[in-house]
């Protein structure tokens, strides 16, 4: 199922094929649409939808009818019929990518699936994905996965989520205060009380930050209580559910954008803040920490370590001037190497070489 944010990706990719067609698993819901989340918008490339273009028993004799194209399948496990069309891929002998992310050791499952997939998962996941003929795997994190599964260093390429610049005007005015950022999901996974814990203590010693945080979720209550409770109402705004294009002005006014989850697959909001000039504060349990190069376009810290945010968030707010004019040319390096055609032309490249059409493996842009 892909994003919307990837529409900009198959934009660009359906300039390279002559014949580009994106299926879609099935449309988002209401809730994501109001954030956004809407692939039925204006598109520049063919698409269906399964269940509502493409039906369960039309997806046989699709296959079939393309079985001289090269299909490129998101995910495993994330959706029942993407597992389906593997299944499919491997009999028709069809030539596939995989474009997955690693498991989520968060994702909440039944004792019984959790049992299933510990015993059985690998052995099935080797048996489909053997006959791939190439692997897009997003961040260090699925390229060491798919290594396990005894996937060839040579046919895993490393990968992301990219999309277009969106850049937005950054409010000239003078700031009384440093602007801290954090747009997800209020979730265990998220780790908002490591970055919680790490403002109370950076309270005993400055004043002159503040705090937003984005996003609804499970522990919405928890977090109200911690900054009642700490006195930390005027350091800590919960700004709520803000739909995508709102976010994106909030972004562009930050100052550092902070990610502290305890796993991410990725996290395209890091891109956004690059892609905006805006420093990035990311723990080493995300995928786009790929993206960041340590002091020099933003930190990485050590996931659920309170003490290790606590001093990057201190690194940050003591920059000098002039190591944050330093630290903005870093931001606009990355950005060259993330922009969407430079990803396009590499990923175009990856599905040359593991088709043999190329003979030198190509190297992913962002980690040159």
């Amino acid at each position: 199922m892909p994003s919307h944010y990837q529409n900009d990706l198959f934009t660009e990719l359906s300039k390279y094929y002559d014949e580009f067609e994106v299926i879609y698993a099935h449309t988002h819901d209401d809730a994501r649409k109001s954030l956004g989340w809407n692939f039925e918008n204006a598109h520049n490339f063919n698409s269906k939808t399964i269940g509502r273009d493409l039906t369960i028993w039309k997806i046989i004799p699709y296959l079939f009818k393309n079985r001289k194209s090269t299909h490129i399948v998101n995910g495993i496990w994330a959706e029942s019929i993407f597992f389906f069309v593997i299944i499919l891929l491997n009999l028709f002998q069809i030539n596939f990518l995989i474009y997955s992310e690693a498991s989520n050791p968060f994702k909440n499952r039944s004792f019984l699936k959790k049992i299933i997939l510990r015993f059985v998962s690998v052995s099935i996941a080797k048996l489909l994905i053997i006959k791939a003929k190439g692997v897009l795997a997003i961040s260090i994190f699925a390229s060491n996965y798919f290594k396990d599964l005894g996937i060839n260093d040579r046919r895993i390429y490393r990968f992301g989520y990219f999309q277009k610049e969106k850049i937005h005007l950054k409010l000239t005015t003078k700031k009384s205060c440093i602007s801290l950022l954090f747009v997800g999901q209020l979730i265990e996974r998220k780790g908002i009380f490591t970055l919680l814990e790490a403002i109370e203590k950076l309270f005993e010693k400055y004043q002159s930050f503040h705090l937003s945080i984005i996003g609804s979720g499970i522990l919405k209550d928890n977090i109200q209580h911690f900054i009642k409770t700490q006195n930390l109402q005027n350091e800590v705004e919960l700004l709520g559910v803000i739909d995508s294009q709102n976010v994106s002005n909030y972004i562009a006014q930050a100052d550092l954008l902070v990610l502290p989850s305890v796993f991410d697959g990725w996290g395209i909001v890091v891109n956004e803040a690059l892609q905006n000039g805006i420093s990035v504060l990311i723990s080493d349990q995300c995928g786009a920490k790929e993206l960041i190069r340590e002091g020099k376009n933003g930190f990485i810290f050590k996931a659920n370590n309170v003490n290790d945010i606590t001093e990057k968030l201190t690194n940050f707010i003591e920059l000098s001037p002039h190591e944050k004019l330093e630290m903005m040319k870093e931001i606009r390096k990355m950005n060259q190497n993330i922009d969407i055609q430079i990803v396009t032309k590499y990923l175009v490249a990856c599905v040359a070489h593991s088709l043999n059409q190329i003979s030198i493996k190509p190297t992913a842009p962002w980690l040159k």
